[in-house]
């Protein structure tokens, strides 16, 4: 799996960051959970924490990064995300399953660990 430079990564978080320009080679290989986001909308902030702690928690098995719909309308447009949050999850480049709104953190592990390699 490669995970795209550090520079799309803050010190502190291990969510990383995608925009347009690099978006099919960084989720090229490996398993990603893409979680398509707003700074305005309450139910996305809400997701950030627990997207965190899986980042932390799950890094050997899953990568997860993040793409603002505000600074990338193509993106947005290319996968046809219409609301917020939406999470889509990516093995080898190839999208198998989207996450649709609000989830707490163990809701969401339960819906990612049919696609970890054991």
């Amino acid at each position: 799996m490669t995970i795209p430079s550090l520079s799309a990564q803050t010190s502190e978080s291990k969510v990383v960051n995608l925009s347009e320009a690099s978006f099919d080679k960084d989720i090229k290989s490996g398993l990603y959970l893409v979680d398509f986001y707003a700074d305005w909308c309450r139910p996305c902030k809400m997701m950030q924490p627990i997207l965190e702690e899986v980042a932390g928690e799950y890094s050997s098995d899953i990568v997860i990064a993040k793409v603002n719909t505000d600074h990338n309308k193509t993106l947005s447009q290319r996968f046809g995300i219409t609301g917020i949050p939406c999470m889509i999850v990516f093995e080898d480049g190839k999208e198998v399953s989207r996450i649709i709104g609000y989830h707490e953190k163990t809701a969401l592990v339960e819906k990612l660990k049919p696609y970890f390699k054991d």
